[in-house]
């Protein structure tokens, strides 16, 4: 059993070793930072939800498993979902928590949220661009 001492270790002495997390307890949305930054803009008005931040072009949020399939509002989302799904996770390189799946200040796992009310703010987050992938302020 690897204990979080065990993997920091590994970590320091294997200089760009990433994580990998398979998605058999979340699914993973996967969908344009621009886009992504913006959902989570409305998201936070409502409930937070995990979020990952991949490169500079990439926007990971995490939702309750097997609802990522409500999430699919545009053709520039995908969902990576079951046993053959898998996200990167930080400190791999490019990968940074925007909102990590804890409560910060107590380490109390912060809920999943359906797949369903994402995608509701999704098709906002889509509609107010005009489905393209230019946010203007």
């Amino acid at each position: 059993m690897m204990t979080k001492e065990y993997l920091a270790g590994a970590l320091e002495t294997a200089p760009g070793a990433s994580l990998i997390a398979t998605t058999t307890t979340f699914d993973a949305v996967v969908l344009p930072r621009d886009i992504g930054m913006h959902a989570m803009i409305l998201l936070d008005r409502e409930v937070s939800v995990p979020c990952l931040l991949q490169n500079d072009d990439t926007t990971l949020l995490l939702v309750l498993p097997a609802t990522g399939r409500y999430c699919l509002v545009h053709p520039d989302v995908s969902v990576r979902t079951g046993e053959d799904g898998w996200i990167a996770l930080p400190p791999s390189r490019g990968v940074r928590w925007d909102t990590p799946p804890w409560i910060e200040v107590t380490g109390v796992p912060r809920p999943l949220t359906h797949g369903e009310d994402v995608g509701r703010i999704l098709r906002q987050a889509f509609s107010y661009v005009g489905g393209t992938m230019a946010v203007t302020a």
